[in-house]
């Protein structure tokens, strides 16, 4: 693939992405958290297997093992978002989602046993400060469903320091696609157990659930698959960091959500943070270093 093409096919991700906040929010008004899962994935992995057959019916034991396991993170991960996503604003669930990609790199240092980049903390403690004044600069007044929402983060964050694993290992796209196979088949089970499995009942809940299939799920993780071989790792992050955006922007037109003007500024805040910890800055200072070295270099000649 092209660079050029997959780095402006990497900015659409969280574009797909942002539409699922509000969605979840519509399709959770008459059916359950693990059915509107569990028909996302199935609808998309049916899409996305008759699309990329060559691909996802190589299929082996090492593959569907991982397979399932991303598939059952990716399951409770979607379902504690559907869940959150119902009980807050969707354009703060956005917000707090977004946290993830500030997790990852602690995460990944802990397991590395390093110190997180400068960086990093700088980006965690704006996104603490974001998060103060989203929630009313009191903590304890963050309602349940943005604590879900800060779960979800860190299952998400798990989810992509597993799959960032499986991926060098089996083919990335079947991985991609049988992960979603997976995930219905895991969030389909729970739903009949715990809640009974609803189906949409009225022609907006089918355009949910199949908006949520299609763009969200088919387009969103299959494309992130294909694209981040192909992007530098500053670039995948900015682009991640926009799906709060673009959350906002969507949950302003679907839901009619206008975030206060001091929760407005702790969602830039947080937007600011995350995108502090993970775009890397041009190294200014080695230009001028070398600039300074080559400017005296005739004086030391002479």
């Amino acid at each position: 693939m092209d660079r050029k093409k997959a780095i402006a096919l990497s900015f659409s991700v969280p574009v797909a992405w942002g539409f699922s906040y509000p969605l979840m929010k519509i399709g959770m008004d008459s059916m359950n958290a693990t059915s509107i899962v569990a028909l996302r994935c199935i609808i998309a992995f049916v899409v996305c297997l008759l699309l990329f057959h060559k691909h996802a019916l190589r299929i082996n034991r090492d593959l569907m093992v991982r397979a399932a396991i991303i598939g059952a993170i990716m399951a409770t991960e979607l379902t504690c978002m559907c869940l959150g996503s119902s009980l807050t604003s969707a354009s703060t669930a956005g917000f707090l989602q977004s946290l993830t990609v500030v997790i990852v790199p602690f995460a990944n240092a802990a397991l590395l046993r390093r110190a997180p980049e400068r960086k990093v903390l700088v980006g965690t403690a704006i996104v603490t400060c974001g998060m103060l004044l989203l929630s009313g600069a009191d903590f304890t007044s963050l309602n349940p469903g943005a604590l879900i929402m800060l779960l979800s983060a860190f299952i998400y964050a798990s989810h992509i320091i597993v799959a960032k694993r499986f991926v060098e290992e089996v083919d990335p796209l079947a991985l991609g696609v049988w992960q979603l196979g997976f995930g219905g088949l895991f969030s389909g089970i729970a739903a009949f157990t715990f809640g009974g499995f609803t189906l949409p009942g009225t022609p907006s809940e089918i355009v949910v659930v199949v908006a949520l299939a299609l763009i969200c799920s088919a387009y969103g993780f299959i494309t992130q698959t294909l694209v981040q071989p192909h992007v530098p790792a500053e670039t995948t992050g900015f682009a991640f960091s926009l799906e709060p955006v673009c959350s906002a922007v969507f949950s302003f037109f679907l839901v009619g959500e206008v975030l206060s003007p001091i929760a407005f500024f702790g969602a830039a805040l947080i937007l600011t943070g995350v995108m502090v910890a993970t775009v890397q800055l041009p190294r200014l200072h080695a230009h001028v270093h070398d600039h300074t070295r080559m400017a005296g270099a005739p004086e030391r000649a002479s």
